[in-house]
């Protein structure tokens, strides 16, 4: 992800974040600009001439319109820009962290933290699609994504990796709640179809693996999808969890 650079900084620093701090950012500017226009008449008038109507008016028709103009128009800047910043990071079907955020956050995580990591398919989803259509096929998505929130604690994290893939970050998480967790996202959800009067049984596998001692995210993550792939293999709805080789536990 970019990094902030000085005009990130800087459009972060000066935009209000309320009504309050908008009042207090117009009085300060507005203050720093009667200084410089009281220094402006003294230089061109002196102070024998001095016009306390010049200043004023400089007050009222320049430095406070285009004060409120320029905070109004930093604070829809910095606000657009967060947007953009979300959008970016975040799945829109789901509302989860998108792949790249997903993999970006759960590295920086693992730099200074232990965790274990789980790789999440829902079973079968093809057919879903093919039977009932994309648009119950997305339903299924959101009703897994609401199933994984209720797993996760808000240091975990979690995002849809593509298609029917998610992922997880427990961290610092002991080993038998991780597998605890993985048992009840296996049970998935089910989904009410009113159209056709029947419930749609969605289930998941899921791999699971430890972060290892040291820092290797990106080993963590093979050895977390293998084993994904081995709770299919095993006939799906089920945790697999690696554990020097694959080892099933349901």
């Amino acid at each position: 992800m970019r990094k902030p650079n000085f005009f990130d900084s800087l459009i972060s620093l000066a935009a209000p974040k309320g009504r309050q701090d908008f009042v207090i950012k117009a009085l300060a500017t507005n203050a720093f600009a009667a200084f410089w226009f009281l220094m402006l008449e003294i230089s061109l008038h002196g102070g024998d001439s001095f016009n306390a109507l010049h200043l004023v008016l400089g007050i009222l028709l320049i430095s406070i319109p285009l004060s409120c103009f320029g905070l109004a128009a930093i604070g829809y800047l910095s606000g657009l820009r967060r947007e953009l910043a979300h959008l970016a990071a975040t799945d829109l079907l789901t509302g989860l962290k998108n792949r790249r955020a997903f993999l970006a956050a759960a590295q920086t995580t693992t730099a200074q933290k232990r965790g274990v990591l789980m790789m999440i398919d829902l079973d079968h989803f093809k057919k879903i699609n093919d039977t009932y259509g994309h648009a119950v096929g997305d339903e299924c998505l959101r009703a897994m994504a609401d199933v994984l929130r209720e797993q996760v604690r808000e240091t975990d994290v979690l995002g849809r990796l593509g298609g029917e893939e998610f992922g997880i970050l427990l961290v610092d998480a002991p080993l038998d709640a991780a597998i605890q967790i993985g048992e009840r996202i296996c049970a998935g959800a089910e989904l009410s179809l009113a159209n056709v009067e029947r419930v749609v049984k969605i289930t998941a596998s899921v791999g699971a693996a430890e972060m290892p001692e040291k820092d290797d995210f990106e080993s963590a993550l093979t050895l977390a999808d293998m084993a994904m792939y081995q709770a299919k293999a095993d006939g799906r709805a089920r945790v697999v969890f690696w554990e020097k080789g694959v080892t099933a536990r349901i």
